[in-house]
């Protein structure tokens, strides 16, 4: 394994590579949430659910191909799969955090938020965008794209071991 390959493996990269990634969902998220609303003058509750799953596929694609690049294997169904593994995922964390965190942070507790004019609901979104981040990245590194046992090592101490009987 190259130094570079090892360097991408380390949970630190992979986990910074994570927030890169995440980093440019915030943005995706962010910026469709204000044209939703802003533009196409739609309710933030249901902007949010719009940008949330804009910035999911995002989120999926760059961590696929750049951030578990090594634990793809090039299937249309290992990608279709993991597609549906993060929706789940991502979904589940997104609808109870991020979007929960808001409606709660907004609606429910009311909280004001002073901040130069920018309405409570998008700061309330960026904290439950923060929050969600460590589950999302644990539910990511061990469920989405878990390694695959290396069917190969797996069957060679079987096939090593019938050699020996001949």
């Amino acid at each position: 394994m190259s130094a570079s390959t090892a360097a991408s493996a380390s949970p630190a990269a992979r986990f910074l590579k994570f927030s890169i990634v995440g980093g440019s969902g915030v943005a995706v998220n962010v910026g469709l949430l204000h044209a939703f609303t802003a533009l196409a003058k739609l309710d933030y509750r249901v902007a949010s659910l719009a940008a949330i799953e804009c910035a999911i596929v995002n989120n999926f694609l760059w961590n696929y191909f750049w951030t578990w690049r090594d634990r793809k294997t090039g299937s249309k169904r290992s990608f279709a799969y993991m597609l549906f593994k993060y929706h789940l995922s991502s979904g589940f964390t997104a609808l109870v955090v991020n979007w929960g965190l808001l409606i709660l942070l907004t609606e429910v507790l009311r909280v004001e938020y002073h901040v130069a004019g920018v309405p409570n609901y998008h700061i309330s979104n960026l904290i439950g965008i923060g929050v969600g981040t460590v589950v999302n990245f644990v539910l990511g590194h061990f469920w989405v794209f878990s390694k695959k046992k290396d069917v190969a090592a797996a069957k060679e101490p079987a096939a090593t071991h019938t050699e020996s009987k001949e």
